[in-house]
């Protein structure tokens, strides 16, 4: 039943490769972005609109479809090696990697931040570890992402110890509307003490207030997708694909018109039609995306395998050569959507590479990538 269940799902590949290439994307669009944060780490002089109104859509629904996809394969995953191998897996597979990310590289991000931000800088690295990463300037670049996957793995690993199996089933509309729900109002209530942008660091954490709800929510509704089986039917992505698209279109044109009309509103109202606006453009574009692929996508292919394999190692690894190639574009006197072609492009490329014929083909390291 395992095996006829995983071939059913076979569009997820794409699907994961696609989100990936999304993040690549987000972080590609900052450098170029009109109203760049001054923190960012590469700024590049030209810069436009158009990339601010990209990074307004691209910063919603790629990583609660991410944990929804982890959550999804939870399951299969526990029930194949049972906890304490799953666990094992975990730590080895996500946690490694997050430790090694966040110790070795995070601070070079901070760092840049730091010089992008025009504050003084110790005259070592090792001393801006020791004055400003462990303190005013800690971050955990795109690597936060692995330490909060891998903290809802293990929550899920004692809570199946607990539950009690249920009959009830979850349809997905209803699964949806209830997760839209909820991010809806934990981003609504987090607004009204943090800024929604903000970052904040609990213990090991590194994470949003104002999403953290909302990825924990996807990442629960992937398994019960799983458990109640979504997927495992005739697809039906062709048959409402016209419903998904319209409302992806209206997710991403409110996520970029609300923030120029209520740009310096603190009202309530201003917060909340923030709050739902972010929710619905996750949820919409997120599941327009999903349905594309397995409508398109849902047959075994190679290619599509190699590339959802590989879609860790490029996550893992992009703002590693993203960032050195944003910078070396900066002098360079070509329009912004020239450099922004090039740095995704080839931050891509490179990184699947990378991934392939190096994270992948290491005896040790194709074990966790």
């Amino acid at each position: 039943m395992q095996e006829k269940r995983a071939a059913r799902i076979a569009f997820f590949d794409a699907y994961r490769t696609f989100l990936v290439f999304a993040v690549v994307s987000l972080h590609a669009a900052m450098v170029y972005m009109a109203h760049v944060p001054a923190w960012w780490y590469v700024i590049d002089p030209e810069r436009s609109l158009f990339f601010l109104a990209w990074v307004l859509v691209t910063d919603t629904f790629p990583m609660p479809a991410l944990f929804f996809v982890s959550g999804y394969f939870a399951p299969l995953s526990l029930e194949r090696r049972g906890r304490s191998a799953f666990l094992k897996d975990k730590l080895l597979r996500i946690g490694l990697p997050w430790g090694v990310g966040v110790l070795l590289f995070a601070p070079l991000f901070a760092r840049a931040t730091w010089k992008s931000l025009g504050l003084p800088l110790p005259s070592s690295h090792w001393a801006f570890v020791r004055t400003l990463w462990i303190g005013p300037a800690y971050q955990q670049a795109h690597f936060w992402f692995l330490g909060v996957l891998l903290a809802f793995f293990l929550l899920f690993a004692f809570a199946a110890s607990l539950r009690r199996p249920s009959a009830s089933r979850l349809s997905p509309l209803r699964g949806m509307l209830l997760w839209w729900g909820l991010a809806s109002a934990t981003f609504f209530l987090s607004s009204l003490r943090w800024h929604h942008d903000l970052w904040i660091s609990l213990g090991p954490l590194y994470f949003q207030p104002a999403r953290i709800v909302s990825y924990l929510a996807a990442f629960c509704l992937g398994g019960r997708a799983w458990r109640d089986g979504w997927f495992d039917g005739p697809g039906v992505g062709r048959k409402v694909l016209p419903l998904a698209a319209l409302g992806a279109f209206l997710g991403a044109l409110v996520v970029v018109i609300l923030p120029f009309r209520f740009a310096q509103s603190d009202a309530l109202g201003a917060k909340a039609l923030r709050a739902m606006a972010y929710a619905f453009a996750s949820l919409s574009m997120g599941s327009f995306f999903l349905l594309v692929c397995s409508a398109f996508l849902n047959r075994p292919s190679p290619r599509w395998r190699l590339l959802g394999e590989s879609s860790y190692g490029v996550y893992w690894l992009h703002q590693m050569i993203l960032m050195p190639l944003a910078a070396l574009l900066v002098p360079l006197s070509f329009p912004g959507a020239v450099k922004f072609v090039v740095a995704l492009v080839g931050t891509c490329g490179l990184c699947f590479l990378l991934t392939v014929e190096g994270l992948r083909r290491l005896p040790f390291l194709r074990r966790i990538f």
